[in-house]
């Protein structure tokens, strides 16, 4: 178990705080299932210790996804009120308010560095990859287009963009 329902009542913020700890560690429990089904890795991840704030961002996640079941439980998209010539409104975030969800940058903080939005790897190729005979890794033909770049197609060998 990461997250406790202490943690949750640790993080609220305003009035309405939950009184009923039986419950929210219940949602507590449910939204650590959640991650587990959508980040298979993380119980490795947060074992494996090279992550140093990953347990307690799972925590801080786990805290905001049931924080938001319990300040919409009925699930309304939109609430109004008009009082008089006073009229406000509040609009719920999310596809399905007042249940478990993950936003994107809940979900991009819980995923493995490499795995991240805007994660960018790097990658070689060269002679070394070369096999002879076929076309280079960089020809045109590799990414797509219909017409050779390195000579393949009219010399049986690479002629152009030579090493």
């Amino acid at each position: 178990m990461w997250a406790t329902a202490d943690d949750v009542i640790a993080d609220w913020i305003g009035e309405d705080v939950p009184t009923n700890k039986a419950l929210v560690s219940r949602w507590v429990a449910r939204a650590e299932r959640y991650l587990r089904r959508e980040i298979p890795s993380l119980q490795a991840r947060i074992e494996e210790g090279a992550e140093p704030d990953l347990r307690e961002t799972v925590v801080d996640v786990i805290s905001a996804m049931v924080a938001r079941v319990f300040r919409n439980p009925e699930g309304i998209r939109q609430r109004q009120e008009t009082d008089g010539s006073f009229t406000g409104s509040i609009t719920f975030a999310g596809d399905t308010p007042g249940e478990l969800f993950l936003t994107d940058r809940e979900r991009d903080s819980l995923l493995a560095p490499q795995d991240r939005k805007g994660a960018q790897t790097a990658f070689t190729f060269g002679p070394d990859n070369y096999a002879g005979g076929g076309h280079r890794p960089w020809c045109s033909l590799m990414f797509g287009a219909k017409y050779c770049s390195c000579g393949v197609d009219i010399a049986g060998r690479p002629i152009f963009e030579e090493a």
